[in-house]
């Protein structure tokens, strides 16, 4: 597991996990609550995957919308370290 460094969010832990899947993305979780597979490469509308909630959590608006602005000013840069993480085998 390799944390995402281009920026954080307090109270989410942001990771990715080594060689792992096609298309490129990250973990989002806030403890105890949820955690979420976010594909920044795509639209808003559909970056976010409910993984894992207790009870039937779902991240708040607020929550949502932070995530999706730090994704959409920091997108290339998690591409550079979603490409460091997972290399390409040729």
């Amino acid at each position: 597991m390799a944390r995402l460094t281009c920026f954080g969010i307090a109270g989410m832990r942001l990771w990715f996990y080594s060689n792992d899947h096609e298309p490129p993305h990250f973990h989002a979780k806030r403890r105890g609550e949820w955690e979420y597979k976010v594909s920044f490469l795509l639209p808003p509308s559909e970056m976010l995957e409910l993984v894992w909630s207790k009870k039937k959590v779902q991240m708040s608006k607020g929550d949502r919308r932070l995530l999706e602005q730090m994704v959409e000013q920091h997108r290339f840069e998690i591409l550079r370290e979603w490409e460091q993480v997972n290399p390409r085998e040729n």
